[in-house]
């Protein structure tokens, strides 16, 4: 799961395609603005974490993380639902490798408990082409069971009368807790007050920096930046363009992203949560935010901006960018892809302002309403959502390192979770500050395109932070209303 690049103008235009695939078989329904995690997750109400997080000491990752028991036992999690009394098969949907040894015990495992259901995994390419297909089966009448989601996904299908609810489901079983789920991470797998998905993998966005790149400049490598103030003195101190060592990396292409953190924690936000027409980054809190954001790409190369922070992770890994915002997919990107910079890099919370606040991402487990096998497929999902399984998934163990984190609280708070994972720390106290907008529009997309525009052009040096967010304000609101 690579929750960086943003999605919204993909969500909208595929929830218009959604519509049109399933008006013979589902009343259409409003699109909701999904604030763009790289991927994904739904506008839904959440208020913003008002208890800052400090910044936590990341002591470099020196390596890979530690062993996780691959689960071979089990057994049957909710006695109340019916088995069924012949044999089926549950069709599962998924884009991660299932040939792997994890994977391959876990459905084996549950073949064990369930002997007359068996797991028929249906492969997607990557992430980016599942909904395409989900929509494509449903227009069909042939979904999946079950699939493993982006989160945005969830809501989305929902809307348009793709998915089972699973409150009674949940509420037959041993192991769901749905008190236990941070709620930040169960709002988007939720529409009005029904439960659609359970959470499996989830990650917050933070700060990677090189330590070697810290001692370098004089800085405390256990003392990451904690303050805006202090991260815009360790970006200078970072920067020597003569030599080609930048202190951070900003991105063009992806501006509107990267900018909401920064602007929720000043005290702004993107709509106005009582009329979602109003554009509202122009606020004196989004003015001050953007002249902050826009000023950091004095310490970023230049040849970055018109890149994306995909194409970013090499300069960071081979020490020529010093710092670096990103999800926790890019501790296992670093692990894996580039070996040779472990143990020069830690990892921490945002930098923050006036209070914390990060963007989210996660993925989710769903039953499909054209399921015939429901109650057999919701037994799949709860097998997947038991403790063992959600954390050797988004953990890993030293063959399948894994460096997500299991979306329910008493598993992030287990004392023994981050031991040979240093890094995993900052992004369990991201937690607390993941903010998900409430302002429901469904032209959203329009307006981040048009803010991604000119916060770019303020990178490029053509206006300040301050216009840009004003500018687009205005353009921004024209194009939410225009027909």
């Amino acid at each position: 799961m690579r929750k960086e690049r943003s999605l919204v103008w993909a969500v909208t235009a595929l929830l218009v395609v959604a519509s049109m695939l399933l008006a013979s078989c589902a009343p259409q329904a409003t699109a909701t603005q999904a604030p763009p995690a790289a991927t994904e997750a739904p506008a839904t109400e959440m208020p913003a974490a008002t208890e800052p997080s400090a910044a936590t000491e990341a002591p470099a990752a020196t390596e890979a993380p530690a062993a996780t028991d691959v689960p071979i036992t089990g057994e049957n999690y909710s006695p109340d639902i019916p088995e069924p009394a012949e044999p089926v098969t549950v069709t599962w949907s998924t884009w991660v490798n299932t040939e792997t040894p994890f994977w391959k015990a876990t459905i084996e495992a549950f073949h064990k408990v369930h002997p007359n259901i068996t797991i028929e995994v249906q492969s997607v390419p990557s992430s980016d082409d599942m909904f395409d297909k989900l929509l494509a089966q449903i227009a069909a009448g042939n979904p999946p069971d079950t699939a493993y989601v982006s989160d945005w996904m969830t809501g989305a299908l929902a809307q348009n009368d793709g998915l089972v609810a699973l409150d009674d489901y949940i509420a037959k079983s041993k192991i769901i807790d749905i008190n236990d789920y941070v709620p930040a991470f169960l709002q988007p797998a939720r529409v009005g007050d029904v439960q659609y998905g359970l959470p499996f993998a989830s990650e917050t966005t933070g700060l990677f920096y090189r330590t070697d790149r810290f001692e370098e400049a004089g800085l405390d490598p256990n003392h990451p930046p904690e303050t805006w103030e202090e991260f815009q003195q360790y970006a200078e101190k970072l920067t020597d363009k003569d030599n080609s060592k930048y202190g951070f990396a900003v991105f063009a292409t992806e501006a509107a992203y990267y900018f909401y953190p920064w602007l929720w924690q000043a005290g702004g936000d993107q709509l106005n949560p009582d009329d979602p027409n109003d554009v509202i980054w122009d606020s004196p809190e989004g003015q001050r935010a953007a002249d902050f954001y826009v000023n950091l790409a004095k310490y970023s190369p230049e040849d970055l901006l018109n890149a994306t922070s995909w194409d970013g992770r090499v300069p960071f890994a081979n020490g020529d960018v010093a710092m670096y915002m990103a999800g926790t997919w890019f501790a296992g990107t670093l692990l894996t892809e580039f070996p040779d910079a472990t143990g020069k890099w830690a990892a921490a919370p945002l930098p923050q302002d006036k209070k914390c606040a990060t963007t989210i991402a996660g993925d989710h487990l769903v039953v499909f309403k054209g399921s015939k096998n429901p109650e057999a497929a919701y037994k799949w999902v709860e097998w997947l959502s038991s403790p063992q399984n959600m954390v050797a998934y988004n953990l890993g163990n030293p063959d399948e390192p894994g460096t997500l984190l299991p979306p329910k609280t008493s598993l992030l708070d287990a004392p023994t979770l981050y031991e040979g994972r240093p890094y995993m720390a900052g992004f369990k106290e991201n937690m607390k500050c993941a903010y998900v907008p409430t302002a429901d529009q469904p032209n959203f997309f329009k307006a981040e395109e048009i803010l991604t525009e000119y916060l770019g052009r303020a990178f490029y040096g053509e206006i300040d932070g301050k216009t840009a967010v004003i500018e687009s304000a205005k353009e921004a609101e024209a194009a939410i209303i225009a027909p």
